[in-house]
């Protein structure tokens, strides 16, 4: 795609998705973002068939990103590393400014209160898979003979820890200045997530063969 072009479709995207998180997707109007955007709205139609197509595409968007960082779900890499990997894919957003990750987290958050039928295509196209292939590995980990739903609750409480920053990185700041965004925050906050993620998997681990 030429370089023009290319950056015609992140500035529809970067501006669909501050006015998408500030309005709502019923609010939105796609001549509202064609124009804070400095684009012909035909473009809208050019790149995304839409409006849905858009709106889309701003939910997509950073969860290919976050996926593209993660480490493959191989039970052979030693933890720590695949630990690292995995909450360094999360909390990359966290400190890149041009992420747009409070916008993004405030668009999720509408759809898990009022989930649209576009979000329910996109867990079941792009999160499922993840999500399966995350629980698969688990259970290699943890000794078990077959998946089920405490090693699904695992998985779901490893992928919370990092949520968590997603949400609450502002209140944290504002209870402890510098925690999430000071000098050193970002190594620190891996540190500390690699070890909780270590102790949850390991102690599942014991659980089962003290069955």
């Amino acid at each position: 795609m030429p370089e023009e072009l290319s950056g015609r479709r992140a500035r529809l995207l970067r501006e669909a998705r501050r006015i998408f998180a500030a309005k709502g997707f019923d609010k939105a109007s796609t001549r509202e973002i064609a124009s804070a955007a400095e684009a012909n709205i035909g473009l809208i139609a050019y790149y995304f068939g839409d409006k849905q197509g858009l709106y889309r595409e701003v939910l997509v968007q950073p969860i290919k990103d976050v996926m593209a960082g993660m480490p493959d779900a191989d039970a052979s890499l030693p933890l720590q590393q695949w630990l690292q990997s995995f909450y360094g894919a999360f909390l990359r957003p966290l400190y890149d400014a041009d992420s747009g990750l409070s916008e993004s987290t405030r668009i999720f958050c509408r759809e898990m209160i009022a989930p649209s039928p576009i979000w329910a295509d996109i867990c079941a196209e792009h999160i499922a898979p993840q999500h399966f292939a995350l629980v698969d590995m688990l259970a290699q980990r943890c000794g078990a003979s077959a998946v089920d739903p405490e090693l699904h609750q695992l998985a779901f409480a490893l992928v919370a820890l990092a949520h968590d920053y997603w949400l609450s990185a502002d209140d944290m700041e504002g209870l402890l200045p510098g925690v999430v965004r000071g000098p050193g925050a970002y190594e620190r906050t891996l540190n500390r997530l690699v070890t909780f993620g270590r102790a949850l998997i390991e102690a599942e681990g014991l659980l089962r063969k003290s069955r």
